[in-house]
């Protein structure tokens, strides 16, 4: 159980090997690509992108096509895509195919928004089996590569019908299924249900993903053991934890790594945030930091700084608490790491 490379791949999406257990969720705002980048080479067994909205690409907004930025160690790379509409989808995999060679694509069947859901997309879109039909069917003519499906459970407990979708999207050409195991009303609250997953796994003749409440590598093994799913999909645990990829939990993280991490990770975002990336920073310097305990007034000066040598000497300064001495030491060593 665990992502290193072995002889035999894990499992298969169509024709492409996929070695390993756990995988980063594509996660609005979190898996960008310098996210993507650390998680894969701490060992997320592949890669998929933030949702890109064809609505939006179709207008060539510049943010959704930084999203689909990656590199070749990253393969396989998946672009997500979502819409409500098949043919519009379709249209827009076949110009992302030929511009970016993503190795498969990913059917956002479970971004629970409102905005999102009130046009029929996302999680939206399991209301209309129909539609989760020809989405396939629009897309498996458009690309030559697999296709996959991240879904919920269903919209609410009185729609469950995790099972009828997954299986229209299987019997329509998808490779994967992925199911977070929520409901789009329970959004990201209350427990996940673990059962349907390896409902779906008993019935599939696909590689099915298990997704939802891992944040340790004890929950990721149990997760696996219980339902019999091919891998674990983690999303918010491994914003506060990407080292979890490399199945370490938080507190086997030394300080050292966790540094180093830090100022790799706010290096490699300049590049997709030319406005700054000290803001989109943030959200991961506060799970970052909250083992920690940081005193609530020195946090606050990390989290509203606006200049990013000053947040060093202040990461710097919690770092120090932590008996860390040879800062520039920790920054080279993790940057040799994710070479």
């Amino acid at each position: 159980m665990d992502n290193s490379t072995a002889n035999a791949p894990t499992f298969s999406i169509g024709g492409i090997p996929v070695f390993g257990q756990l995988i980063l969720a594509p996660m609005d705002g979190i898996s960008d690509p310098a996210f993507r980048w650390i998680t894969r080479r701490l060992g997320s067994a592949l890669s998929i992108s933030e949702f890109v909205n064809t609505l939006d690409y179709a207008n060539q907004k510049h943010y959704q096509k930084s999203r689909l930025s990656f590199r070749a160690g990253e393969r396989p790379f998946g672009a997500q895509l979502l819409d409500n509409d098949p043919v519009r989808m379709a249209e827009c995999a076949a110009a992302i195919y030929a511009e970016y060679r993503p190795d498969f694509f990913d059917i956002n069947l479970g971004c629970c928004t409102a905005s999102v859901t009130s046009r029929g997309a996302g999680a939206g879109m399991m209301r209309t089996p129909e539609k989760v039909a020809s989405v396939f069917q629009e897309m498996r003519k458009a690309v030559p590569v697999p296709i996959t499906a991240k879904l919920r459970l269903g919209w609410d407990d009185d729609s469950l019908n995790y099972r009828e979708i997954a299986e229209i999207a299987v019997a329509n050409g998808a490779s994967m299924i992925a199911l977070h195991a929520r409901t789009a009303k329970m959004a990201y609250t209350g427990k996940a249900r673990w059962r349907p997953i390896a409902e779906l796994k008993a019935c599939l003749p696909v590689p099915v993903v298990g997704n939802g409440d891992v944040t340790n590598t004890a929950q990721a093994r149990q997760l696996l053991e219980e339902t019999g799913c091919d891998a674990v999909m983690v999303g918010r645990g491994a914003k506060s934890n990407p080292f979890i990829f490399n199945w370490q939990d938080r507190d086997q993280v030394s300080p050292a790594e966790l540094y180093g991490l830090m100022r790799y990770q706010l290096e490699e975002m300049k590049a997709f945030h030319p406005a700054g990336a000290l803001l989109p920073f943030r959200k991961f310097l506060k799970a970052y930091l909250e083992p920690y305990g940081v005193p609530a007034g020195q946090l606050k000066a990390m989290l509203t700084c606006k200049e990013e040598h000053r947040l060093i000497e202040l990461l710097e300064s919690v770092f120090s608490t932590q008996g860390l001495e040879d800062f520039e030491r920790a920054a080279r060593e993790f940057r040799t790491r994710m070479q």
